[in-house]
């Protein structure tokens, strides 16, 4: 699937099976000019990071597709997906007073900047954890 294709195969799916965007406003609670943006790839109104990850994995289970496959093709082609998370280390260690020397970042494979998906396997929950320990200096 390509990036243009993305919201638009996600309201083809929504139509298909009879689901109304108002449904799904009031089943996920997020604005439904929200999921209308989300189908035609516009983004300029959402939230990013774990709040965009969220609101795309509520609208894939209310239109009963898989929430995980959509949610890392959505983090593969938007910057409002992405996963890292050194900008919430770095408001954390400065509301503490520590100085940061960690960072995370995504090396790329295809050389554009562009933000690629990163795999479950890469950032498992345990990682994250002795990364933030680290970061702090709380190994």
């Amino acid at each position: 699937m390509s990036r243009n294709a993305f919201g638009p195969n996600l309201r083809r799916l929504r139509l298909q099976r009879g689901i109304t965007l108002e449904q799904i406003a009031r089943l996920t609670n997020v604005p439904s000019d929200l999921f209308a943006g989300l189908e035609s790839n516009n983004f300029s109104q959402w939230p990013a990071g774990i709040y965009a990850r969220a609101y795309v994995r509520q609208y894939a289970y209310a239109i009963g597709v898989d929430p995980d496959s959509t949610v890392d093709e959505f983090c593969r082609w938007f910057s409002h997906g992405d996963r890292r998370a050194e900008r919430v280390v770095r408001e954390h260690s400065e509301i503490v007073g520590h100085e940061l020397t960690w960072r995370d970042e995504v090396p790329s494979t295809t050389g554009s900047s562009e933000r690629r998906g990163v795999t479950p396997s890469e950032h498992s929950r345990k990682s994250i954890l002795v990364r933030l320990r680290r970061a702090f200096g709380k190994a």
